[in-house]
């Protein structure tokens, strides 16, 4: 059962729960770290990357022994924006019951495209107070095309549910 860490907007409890389409009550969710990496927004985009960085350290989740039908779930939702899982060691956090922090391998969601542009550090409060709510929102509609997957281009599903969406919640502020 795999192991994943969690850095941006998975670290949102809610979205995970629809990423994941099962309540978070089963799922063991910890306080995780991975060294010399950071995370920045992707430019222009309410969504963040993760990069290599010397000296730098990231805090996030990590989602420990995740059923297979969960990782299918996540890459059908990451895999759209061309990301993908690749091993790393990461660093848990007040684990109950053990020592105060241990040492695993994780999966981590790297996006694949080098010429992305990166912007400033991510901020998972700024990304809920400004993207949550609609994210959540499309993310409802967007998880059941997983049946679809290899029928429909999911990107451009996505960003027409996006912008729907985010069409109609501008009328209701």
């Amino acid at each position: 059962m795999p192991n994943i860490f969690l850095y941006g907007t998975l670290c949102d409890r809610e979205l995970f729960e629809v990423c994941l389409g099962r309540s978070l009550d089963n799922v063991n969710l910890v306080s995780a770290e991975l060294k010399n990496h950071s995370v920045f927004w992707v430019k222009n985009n309410n969504f963040p990357v993760i990069k290599f960085k010397q000296g730098s350290l990231v805090k996030g989740l990590a989602a420990l022994d995740l059923e297979d039908n969960d990782l299918r779930r996540l890459d059908f939702y990451e895999g759209g924006f061309n990301y993908e899982l690749r091993k790393a060691s990461i660093i848990l956090k007040n684990i109950k019951f053990g020592p105060k922090t241990s040492k695993i391998e994780a999966y981590v969601y790297f996006n694949n495209d080098d010429k992305i542009e990166i912007g400033k550090d991510w901020d998972l409060g700024e990304w809920q107070r400004c993207y949550g709510v609609i994210s959540r929102l499309v993310a409802k509609e967007y998880m059941p095309l997983l049946r679809r997957c290899g029928e429909i281009d999911l990107l451009a599903e996505y960003e027409k549910i996006y912008n729907r969406l985010s069409e109609n919640y501008k009328t209701y502020l």
